[in-house]
């Protein structure tokens, strides 16, 4: 398939964010998109899916997976981009780990100049001031790797922090790896006593698999 996601050989993507009034909140169930009807299908199958109201184009396919958790197998450290970023009219003008600048960015291994301090640190992003959470993973389905990659993206501060030691676990065994990512419900009390609720993805169950000469070793 041509290049829907910005990488040749994916075949859709799945996300558990979407836009509303002007700012991220959680989804209940997840969201794939795809041009394939098969890969639509099948996911429906495994994950009690059914057909969104919207796509985003007229070929694309657009399913609602009610599924608490989605095992994945995460194939590289290539597959995983875990950053913090921040973006304006001129592209991206700042990319680090928290402490140091990440590539492209010319300053790279130098200090980022971010604050330590976690609530600051989101306090700036809030503000527009600072980088806010990047992190994209290609995967494959652990039910059914036969049907290819897709990638998952998120803003989430929960899904970045999560992801953080999985990481460094794939930087260490060079993958692949099995993880389940997992939709996590957080209730809220706000200042004037109004109860509110927001959704948003973790990763939990991190192992490693075993590489055969014919290349991963899908059993799950």
């Amino acid at each position: 398939m041509a290049q829907i996601y910005g990488r040749e050989k994916l075949v859709g993507q799945i996300t558990a964010e979407e836009w509303r009034t002007g700012r991220r909140a959680g989804l209940r169930p997840w969201l794939l998109t795809t041009k394939s009807r098969e890969v639509a299908e099948r996911a429906s199958e495994l994950y009690q899916g059914e057909v969104a109201c919207a796509a985003s184009g007229g070929d694309l396919h657009a399913r609602k997976l009610y599924a608490e958790g989605i095992a994945v197998i995460v194939a590289s450290v290539a597959n995983v981009r875990h950053r913090l970023a921040l973006e304006n009219e001129r592209g991206l003008v700042h990319a680090c780990d928290g402490s140091r600048s990440l590539p492209p960015m010319p300053d790279e291994g130098q200090p980022c100049g971010c604050p330590d301090d976690p609530f600051e640190r989101k306090a700036a992003a809030r503000a527009g001031a600072g980088p806010r959470p990047d992190v994209r993973v290609i995967f494959r389905l652990a039910a059914a790797p036969g049907l290819g990659e897709l990638s998952f993206q998120s803003s989430a501060w929960q899904f970045y922090e999560s992801l953080e030691s999985v990481s460094h676990k794939v930087k260490r065994t060079g993958g692949p790896v099995q993880m389940e990512l997992m939709l996590r419900e957080q209730r809220l009390a706000t200042r004037s006593g109004l109860d509110v609720s927001c959704t948003y993805p973790e990763v939990h169950s991190v192992r490693r698999l075993p590489v055969t000469k014919a290349g991963l070793h899908l059993a799950a």
